[in-house]
């Protein structure tokens, strides 16, 4: 149930709305590296103790596919370590370190201050991953011909010392900068908890549409059955599963809105978390009412079996939208 007040604190402190958060980086821009020669050496490390010290002929074929992909996107993952050896670059004299996962994932640092929900102390992180999609599998075809020469066929195998670990970066990406102060608590708290994506980050003090309010819901709907899930994929695996559990899928294909086919927003219908209009419209464009929101929150406790909000005697609530 914390989750659910954590989000409602949010969404009534500061109504705030989305701005869509497409844009694609590139592999230096996420390091904050301005040239490629400022990469000097580098080592990957396995998970058994064991790693090795990368030659320059083949650092530099590994740079050289990095540094020409574009592809970068921000993810939230409530993880420090994704993959099974990660690449540890350094620069000429060793005073800065970057860090390069199996999968390609780079983590940048916190999103969120640590807080603690469910009966444990909840952190989360902002990385960056490569887009999805063919052309990321250059990235992997490079990764895999380091892990099978170095950590695989033993070349220059060594004991991991102090210098080869991956030092979590501690710094908080998350920026509540613009809301409320009395809000500001809350928003790092959700941000902890995997409920608050990162293309909600600013403007805080604007009206939040209907869809925008589902797309909250649906997040938190995720995250409460899967914890670790991130921002792209696995909050939909969740969701499925969600699904085949709760056996929703006749219900979700019997929901149609004249103005709205969102994903989303057909799970959440097909719940009984949302309803739409009278005329057949969902309007998702339409700024959500407090009233709205309120009714949404309640049936979304309802769903998750934290069904603990006690409706005053005498008081009826409009459950239509």
């Amino acid at each position: 149930m914390k989750k659910l007040l954590c989000i409602i604190g949010i969404i009534f402190a500061t109504m705030m709305s989305t701005t869509a958060f497409a844009e694609m980086f590139s592999f230096q821009s996420v390091l904050g590296v301005n040239d490629i020669s400022d990469i000097q050496s580098a080592v990957i490390v396995g998970d058994n103790g064991k790693c090795a010290d990368i030659e320059q002929e083949d650092l530099q074929q590994w740079l050289n596919v990095y540094w020409n992909f574009q592809g970068y996107e921000p993810v939230i993952l409530p993880q420090s370590n994704n993959g099974y050896y990660y690449i540890k670059l350094w620069n000429k004299d060793k005073t800065k370190s970057y860090v390069v996962n199996a999968n390609s994932g780079i983590l940048v640092g916190r999103y969120g201050e640590p807080s603690k929900s469910h009966g444990e102390v909840k952190e989360n992180y902002l990385w960056y991953f490569p887009y999805i999609g063919n052309a990321r599998n250059a990235l992997y075809t490079e990764n895999s011909i380091l892990q099978t020469k170095y950590l695989y066929e033993g070349y220059n195998l060594r004991d991991v010392t102090s210098d080869d670990v991956a030092v979590v970066p501690e710094d908080n990406i998350f920026s509540s900068d613009g809301a409320s102060d009395w809000a500001k608590e809350e928003m790092q708290k959700a941000a902890a908890c995997n409920l608050l994506p990162i293309d909600f980050t600013n403007e805080y003090t604007r009206s939040i549409t209907r869809k925008e309010f589902c797309d909250l819901i649906y997040r938190l709907t995720a995250t409460e059955f899967n914890p670790i899930a991130d921002s792209r994929k696995g909050q939909q695996d969740a969701i499925k599963h969600v699904i085949a559990e709760r056996q929703l899928e006749d219900k979700i294909s019997e929901v149609s809105y004249s103005d709205c086919d969102d994903e989303k927003i057909k799970f959440l219908s097909g719940a009984g978390i949302i309803y739409g209009m009278d005329d057949g419209t969902f309007a998702p464009d339409d700024n959500i009412t407090r009233e709205q929101a309120a009714a949404i929150l309640y049936r979304t406790a309802g769903f998750l079996g934290n069904k603990t909000i006690v409706e005053p005697n005498g008081t009826t609530f409009d459950m239509e939208n």
